[in-house]
């Protein structure tokens, strides 16, 4: 495609129209893909709040396991 002027109009215009063809199937993957690594990353954080969660829980137990303890050797 180095030597456009040999190219009949009618030829540039159905370049045209396929390259804009083109580029919008690539916004479209694009916009996929976009899409598909946000849904990750939400799955990844709900299973990331989730271990948060039982580590929360893990502590709580433990002090209050400490207090009880505590309370026990007064």
């Amino acid at each position: 495609m180095s030597n456009l002027q040999v190219l009949t109009t009618e030829r540039l215009h159905k370049l045209i129209d396929e390259t804009q063809q083109t580029l919008q199937e690539l916004k479209k993957e694009v916009t996929r893909r976009e899409q598909a690594k946000q849904e990750h990353e939400v799955m990844n954080l709900d299973s990331h709040m989730k271990s948060a969660e039982l580590n929360i829980t893990g502590i709580k137990n433990f002090i209050a396991y400490l207090l009880e303890e505590a309370r026990k050797n007064k």
